[in-house]
């Protein structure tokens, strides 16, 4: 490896190095999880000299592009914080959400302008501050990763937590079902529905959003049964967590991870009643509602027979397997129908029902209207509570 592509590997993020030509461009070294094509369709909006570039992608996303004797090196995409041209509020304001699924790194300025500095130097064309400074100025729009992102949009008229998406956020932690949590959140985030919570900062105002978002879903937990004291106690926590951090996407994703420590406190809380065997089998429907094992074969697995462990189930959830799997289905539902543009003919085959007509019917006898009223109108699945039909860990109810 070169000392060029030495430093790269090094830097643990993607990038790639192509050798520009007229017969057609060829990369010759590449990390991370950005495919070949998006880096060579950079290329084409640069001119193919001795330069720097910086592409940006959103408002915190960018690509580095230097180009020294017919080799480009693209370094990113990189999430960076704190650029002078990011503190005015901007209501058409968009950041980065999940860089993981980039496999990038964030950092502030400081870092950012180092990097740029050492990279240059050891190229042999020194890029100074100021020829930074004008190159985030001046960089050059691009959308070539729009569908590999995440952005959250904050939008000056836009209301502080969208009813359907708070609504699936309630259910899934209600259900300790952190699976959907994810759905739930992202789909909150590409709404667009952040409204402007502050006009100090668009970190603060993103974590006065962060700490609404946190309170009303914990809420959830309280009707779930979670202690009313310790609840708010463990409020109070999260949101010191949230005060202290400093970047967009570190309170992004801490945000979501507070989601789902609250669904898995509500999951323990719903199972520590239960015995070991209705424990397994009650998991396994919650983490898979689509799930076909039978009750023989749980029975085989569990080293019971299936009338010792249906008697059982039904003795401490009060109802049947049978019962408790259409149960699982119909909230799973629910939260698909209120988190995803998913129709009603893919819900019911995610959900293994036999066809679409079976998932209204089962639907419509549990919910008391079928599938497509809820989606246009989901205030009328709003009081249905999974929970409602069972006997465990009421919460008060």
């Amino acid at each position: 490896m070169t000392l060029e592509q030495l430093y790269i590997s090094s830097l643990n993020l993607p990038a790639a190095q192509v050798k520009i030509s007229s017969s057609g461009n060829i990369v010759q070294f590449k990390t991370g999880k950005i495919l070949t094509h998006k880096y060579l369709q950079l290329l084409k909006h640069v001119a193919h000299h001795d330069g720097f570039t910086i592409f940006r992608h959103t408002q915190t996303l960018y690509t580095f592009c230097f180009i020294k004797d017919h080799i480009a090196y693209l370094i990113g995409p990189e999430i960076v914080n704190d650029l002078p041209h990011q503190h005015q509020f901007d209501a058409t304001y968009q950041i980065v959400y999940l860089a993981k699924r980039l496999n990038t790194t964030v950092m502030g300025k400081d870092q950012c302008y180092k990097q740029v500095l050492f990279f240059s130097q050891l190229l042999g064309m020194p890029v100074t501050t100021a020829q930074t400074d004008a190159a985030f100025a001046h960089a050059t729009p691009s959308d070539q990763l729009n569908d590999l992102i995440t952005t959250v949009n904050f939008k000056e008229k836009g209301v502080h937590i969208s009813y359907v998406y708070e609504k699936a956020l309630k259910s899934a932690v209600l259900a300790g079902d952190t699976a959907v949590i994810h759905t739930a959140f992202t789909g909150l985030v590409e709404s667009g529905r952040i409204g402007i919570l502050s006009d100090k900062s668009k970190i603060r105002g993103l974590k006065n959003w962060g700490i609404i978002c946190v309170s009303v879903t914990i809420r959830a937990a309280i009707n779930a049964g979670l202690d009313y004291d310790q609840a708010y106690s463990l409020n109070d926590q999260y949101v010191r967590t949230i005060e202290q951090l400093v970047s967009f996407t570190e309170i992004m994703q801490t945000i979501e991870e507070i989601l789902v420590d609250m669904a898995n406190r509500v999951k323990h809380l719903r199972n520590v009643h239960l015995s070991t065997n209705v424990r397994a089998i009650y998991q396994a429907i919650m983490d898979s509602p689509e799930t076909t094992t039978t009750i023989t074969q749980f029975g085989n697995q569990l080293g019971r027979s299936p009338r010792y462990l249906s008697q059982q189930f039904k003795q401490e959830i009060g109802v049947s397997i049978p019962k408790f799997k259409r149960l699982a289905k119909v909230n799973q539902a629910i939260q698909l129908i209120n988190a995803t543009n998913f129709s009603m003919a893919r819900i019911a085959e995610i959900l293994n029902f036999s066809d679409q007509a079976h998932f209204t019917r089962d639907f419509k006898a549990l919910v008391g209207v079928d599938p497509s009223t809820v989606r246009k109108n989901p205030h009328t699945a709003e009081k249905w509570n999974l929970y409602d039909y069972t006997k465990i860990n009421v919460g008060g109810r």
